[in-house]
């Protein structure tokens, strides 16, 4: 989704990461890249942060 903070990006190995997309590497959590996933997961993680981002942006 255009103007989002992330987004998805296969991997050379087939698997998927979660990109921010103002610094360009894999997002990390805790510690945690969020890097070589199936597509469905990397998928469903960057909708979920994507959501959160707003949420932050402009709350309820």
């Amino acid at each position: 989704m255009a103007g989002e903070r992330f987004d998805i990006e296969r991997d050379p190995d087939g698997t998927w990461s979660v990109i921010d997309v103002m610094t360009g590497l894999p997002f990390e959590v805790a510690g945690l890249l969020l890097e070589s996933m199936p597509f469905w997961l990397a998928l469903d993680l960057v909708g979920f942060l994507n959501d959160m981002n707003r949420q932050r942006k402009w709350p309820h």
